[in-house]
């Protein structure tokens, strides 16, 4: 699969690369990061390269995810945000830096890549998180997703396990609203 460049008024989602190393390796050492994602812990530099030099461009190639850098749109050279994946079954992940994260460029970002997947001719998109991951559960209740369910993960913790998760699914041509039903903390 060829990358593609998706852009809202705000930002640039594009491919990350060699220059956003350091700023992988700086926002993979936040303990909320660790506690809510599958990254190795301790994580090192060579995390870092091994995610954004080998393992995103081959997902992209094969096919089996599109990973992007939230990116300034207005910045030359713009720093990445956050990243946000998406499985080519239709689950989307996604993280922000600390310092990044309630200017609503999640969100954002996450309708943008929603819009792609749908524009596609797909007819469904899920999301899963780690239960008590209210800050990424609100950005899919956000987009109008629908709880669904508590339930294992459906991608193996760093462990091996798959840790209890909430989990959400969202139709084409579907209001991006938030929906009824997600649990107490989330806002439901």
């Amino acid at each position: 699969m060829t990358p593609v460049v998706l852009r809202t008024p705000r930002l640039v989602l594009d491919q990350p690369g060699e220059r956003d190393v350091e700023t992988v390796f700086e926002y993979c050492q936040d303990p909320v990061l660790q506690q809510y994602t599958t990254v190795p812990v301790p994580y090192r530099r060579e995390d870092a390269a091994t995610f954004l030099l080998e393992l995103a461009p081959r997902w992209w190639e094969e096919g089996t995810e599109q990973t992007w850098a939230i990116r300034l749109a207005d910045v030359p050279d713009a720093r990445l945000l956050g990243v946000i994946g998406l499985r080519s079954y239709g689950e989307v992940g996604y993280w922000m830096g600390a310092q990044h994260r309630g200017h609503g460029y999640l969100g954002e970002a996450f309708e943008v890549v929603i819009d792609h997947w749908f524009r596609a001719g797909n007819e469904r998109m899920t999301w899963s998180c780690l239960v008590g991951n209210v800050a990424s559960a609100r950005a899919a209740r956000r987009a109008g997703f629908h709880f669904t369910r508590t339930g294992p993960a459906t991608v193996a913790d760093r462990d091996g396990s798959h840790p209890d998760s909430w989990h959400g699914e969202l139709f084409a041509g579907e209001p991006r609203e938030p929906q009824p039903g997600w649990p107490a903390e989330v806002g439901g």
